[in-house]
């Protein structure tokens, strides 16, 4: 064991998180131990809470934003589903009939649980009962029969996928959401199925209140207490046993979301996630006044940040373990077409620079939260990039979450937008969602930098200051004609050091001298400015979950001088686009070495 990454990686934790870790490990040791006796106190908590009513208008407002989630995830055809097939992050799985169904079988995920979660989560029941149609309700019931029957609470494993709290808290929203989707669209319910459904539903209830997750905390914590409030808007008030939801969502809500309104995690995909999550807590009517207040004021100014990390296409940029097709689109949530030029979010560390159809937006913040960075890339100063609506520069997004070399690849600085030195990283990541010593960037907004560009953005990181090395990057961008981004990294160097970018292929290179690619009417040239270019390379990147897809690769190694390397390269769109000369380009240097 290396101990001293070890430290650099829990010497961050809280004193409650430290906490927890004992409680919450040693009471699922415990459940492990003794599952008959945990299944009866679980049993008996269940039989204390009310019986949910899936009637209520507002049960009935919470299903339609779960059910505009579970389309963007599962389709809008469920009818797959009715005959045993699923797709699970991408990967379709046949068990031939709903009753042959492999709860915990192989996923092809490797040391990681997600695919069987997201079976188990059963997000797919929502869109199929949405359709209101006769027989689905005993499907629901076959499929429940199924997972209990096969995961007993004394299986090995169980807690850390199919009955965890996290799982069962989508499993419980899915399930209640979907008999309200019934009811609402399809003939009364049998009375018989619909109680089946609703007695597994308190079960998750009662096991969810007794996991909570307090040792993880962040969106995970949050769902569960998602969770607790879709059940109480299910019976119209908070049951006893979840009079402490108020205190513990006001702390949960100032952990998870920033006062500029981003997502503690820096994950556009789950800042998209989290509005659709407020939504149900404003929906559920179940609080009082003032935390309904601070519900509706956090959602909002979640809205006005979400334009920041969201191209013109309509969806996020895929920093830090984002990805298509898990959210819906950022543009169903909101309307992106008043974003302002230039947009901060300084607290949540992007920047997005922009008009129309072209857009730049830029990480220049922290990693995620110290006591939390599980889904950090060595990402810092990258940006992604569109041009007349189509993404132009990409993130390499999420092959898998499996530990391991595809997994340390897609979090590695060098397989992401910005400037990096070659074998050294500046956060240390480890297994899946690990991180020791880690970096920290920031926003450059000196003044002194204005005047190049009509829109600009900078930001500096500290992550090689262990090997004695300083990052800066200029980003700017003229809407509608080109983009200039510099890079400038002064130290004492030991190693190379380059700029890596990934174009998608739907971008038909069509010249290398100079640089060019052309898409649905608009072609891009790359002209560099200052360094050397290398091509040629095969990239690829994940924009879906696990999905490889090809991309064109291009570096540039900056040039050296003295204990500064200096790079410039100008991406042109319109005939109007002038690089700046090289006088210029040697002054904005100069003052990014003094900020």
């Amino acid at each position: 064991m290396d101990l001293p990454r070890l430290w650099r990686t829990v010497k961050y934790l809280s004193a409650e998180q430290w906490l927890y870790r004992f409680i919450c490990r040693g009471e699922r040791a415990r459940m492990g131990m003794f599952p008959a006796a945990t299944r009866k106190r679980i049993k008996n908590a269940a039989n204390t809470l009310p019986m949910p009513s899936v009637n209520r208008p507002e049960l009935q407002l919470i299903a339609q934003s779960v059910l505009l989630l579970q389309r963007t995830v599962h389709g809008d055809d469920p009818s797959g589903v009715r005959v045993g097939r699923f797709s699970l992050l991408n990967q379709e799985f046949d068990f031939g009939d709903i009753d042959n169904i492999s709860w915990r079988g192989e996923f092809h995920e490797g040391n990681n649980p997600l695919r069987r979660m997201n079976l188990a989560y059963m997000g797919y029941v929502v869109p199929l009962l949405a359709e209101g149609k006769e027989g689905d309700l005993n499907l629901v019931c076959r499929l429940l029969d199924g997972l209990e029957t096969q995961n007993p609470w004394s299986a090995p494993g169980v807690f850390r996928d199919v009955w965890n709290a996290y799982t069962a808290s989508h499993r419980m929203i899915n399930l209640l959401s979907g008999l309200a989707l019934f009811t609402q669209f399809g003939d009364a319910p049998e009375k018989d199925s619909e109680t089946r459904i609703l007695e597994h539903v308190r079960i998750c209830a009662a096991f969810i209140r007794a996991n909570l997750e307090r040792d993880l905390q962040y969106n995970h914590l949050l769902k569960n207490y998602v969770a607790l409030t879709v059940f109480a808007a299910a019976t119209g008030a908070l049951p006893s046993t979840f009079e402490f939801l108020p205190k513990a969502l006001r702390k949960s809500v100032a952990q998870n979301i920033l006062p500029d309104g981003g997502h503690a995690e820096r994950c556009p995909m789950y800042h998209v996630l989290s509005i659709l999550d407020f939504e149900v807590l404003c929906a559920s009517g179940v609080f009082e006044e003032d935390l309904s207040a601070l519900l509706e004021n956090t959602k909002d100014s979640m809205t006005q940040a979400l334009p920041v990390m969201s191209h013109p296409d309509g969806d996020v940029a895929l920093f830090n373990d984002s990805w298509i097709g898990e959210a819906p689109l950022a543009g169903q949530v909101i309307d992106l077409d008043k974003t302002p030029e230039t947009v901060q979010l300084p607290d949540t560390g992007y920047v997005r620079l922009g008009r129309g159809g072209d857009a730049v937006i830029f990480d220049c913040g922290l990693c995620g939260p110290d006591d939390n960075p599980g889904h950090a890339h060595a990402d810092f100063l990258s940006i992604e990039a569109s041009v007349g609506g189509d993404r132009l520069i990409v993130d390499p997004a999420i092959p898998t979450y499996t530990a391991g070399e595809l997994r340390d690849v897609s979090r590695s600085a060098a397989s992401h937008n910005g400037p990096h030195l070659a074998g050294i990283e500046p956060i240390e990541f480890w297994k899946s969602f690990r991180v020791g010593r880690r970096g920290r960037a920031e926003e450059i907004t000196s003044k002194t930098l204005e005047g190049l560009a009509p829109v600009w953005c900078a930001g500096r990181h500290d992550g090689y200051a262990h090997v004695g090395v300083e990052t800066r990057r200029f980003i700017g961008l003229w809407p509608g004609e080109a983009m200039l981004i510099c890079d400038f990294i002064q130290g004492s160097f030991t190693t190379q050091s380059a700029s890596t970018f990934l174009v998608p292929q739907s971008w038909e290179q069509i010249s290398t001298d100079p640089l060019a690619f052309i898409q649905n009417g608009s072609t891009v040239s790359v002209k560099l400015l200052i360094g050397e270019l290398s091509t040629g390379e095969a990239g690829r990147y994940w924009p879906r979950f696990g999905v490889e897809t090809p991309a064109h690769k291009f570096s540039i190694s900056p040039v050296e001088n003295g204990s500064q390397r200096r790079s410039a390269i100008w991406f042109s769109w319109s005939d109007t686009g002038t690089p700046p000369v090289a006088e210029k380009l040697s002054g904005l240097f100069d003052k990014l070495a003094a900020c």
